[in-house]
């Protein structure tokens, strides 16, 4: 799997634009997949990122010109055109570079846990959250699996911080923020510092997101940014959901954090779509519930078994 993201790598950093816009769509189909598939991307980069190791291993197995020494970038097109598999096989197999520092990290429903990392910086997981920490020796990465994490990162510009979801890729030097990977989004909200933001295809500069905003990316790209209401970025480490405007499903995917049964939702694009906005005690969502049919137009029916489902009033 990592041969075939790094094949996705070198044809997105080589090559003619065309090319390299048929690999990043190619790449965006691929990651979408299976989730092994970001693992293996990430080790791509990790591969890439660090110092010349790429180079250096893969070199013994590139034609040599007599007199010039195989830049990364004449690497990279080897690597694309399928002449590596050999090389790549061997240097995958314990020569690529390992974490220096590795934590597998989860909470239970109704848990919220913080954790110290090992450079200081603060790492709190909202309930129901399961995230990878990786730290190298030139990149720390933070990859939320599912949950709702808040980042107090320590500065260190010799050693940035990426945290990724399945929808994009978030790079800091020092800062706060917070990141959620729930139902089909992914959500960014800055509270200190500067970040950089990417969609699933990881292209192009990103946006930059300052202070007090928030921006959202699906599997479609990233949405418009919009700025964050006051107290929102702390909200959940305090025991409270906080939405505004927040799509129906998203409210709803932080609700089944804490709850034993899930608020189910009609198939049904218009229900997804819907938006709520307003505050909760995270440990009641039974007035979540209760209030729901007061301000849209659904209905919240209670099951036997503990779940509860909601739909359209259209829907019968």
């Amino acid at each position: 799997m990592v041969e075939r993201a790094l094949t996705y790598l070198a044809r997105m950093t080589g090559g003619d634009t065309g090319a390299q816009d048929k690999a990043r769509r190619q790449l965006t189909t691929w990651l979408a997949r299976d989730i092994r598939h970001q693992a293996a991307w990430r080790q791509a980069e990790a591969l890439w990122a660090s110092d010349s190791s790429v180079t250096q291993a893969l070199q013994a197995y590139l034609p040599r010109p007599r007199a010039a020494t195989p830049g990364r970038r004449a690497l990279l097109r080897a690597i694309a055109g399928g002449g590596l598999a050999l090389g790549l096989g061997w240097l995958l197999r314990g020569q690529g570079p390992q974490p220096q520092h590795r934590l597998d990290v989860h909470t239970a429903k109704r848990e919220v846990r913080p954790f110290t990392l090992p450079d200081g910086s603060l790492l709190t997981l909202d309930a129901d959250t399961h995230a990878v920490v990786a730290y190298y020796r030139k990149l720390r990465e933070i990859v939320v699996v599912q949950g709702r994490v808040s980042l107090d990162v320590q500065p260190d510009p010799d050693r940035p911080l990426v945290a990724r979801t399945r929808w994009g890729t978030v790079r800091v030097v020092g800062t706060a923020f917070s990141l959620s990977a729930r139902a089909d989004a992914m959500q960014v909200n800055l509270e200190r510092g500067l970040v950089r933001v990417w969609g699933p295809d990881a292209s192009g500069e990103g946006v930059l997101l300052r202070p007090g905003e928030t921006i959202r990316a699906t599997q479609a790209g990233l949405e418009a940014i919009h700025d964050t209401p006051a107290g929102m970025h702390a909200a959940w480490r305090q025991g409270w959901l906080v939405f505004d405007a927040t799509p129906l499903s998203d409210a709803v995917a932080q609700w089944n954090a804490w709850r034993d049964q899930p608020i189910l939702l009609a198939a049904d694009p218009a229900l997804r779509a819907m938006r709520v906005t307003g505050s909760f005690p995270a440990r009641d969502p039974a007035r979540f519930l209760a209030v729901l049919p007061d301000v849209l137009p659904v209905s919240v029916e209670a099951l036997a078994d503990g779940r509860a489902q909601v739909r359209p009033l259209a829907q019968k």
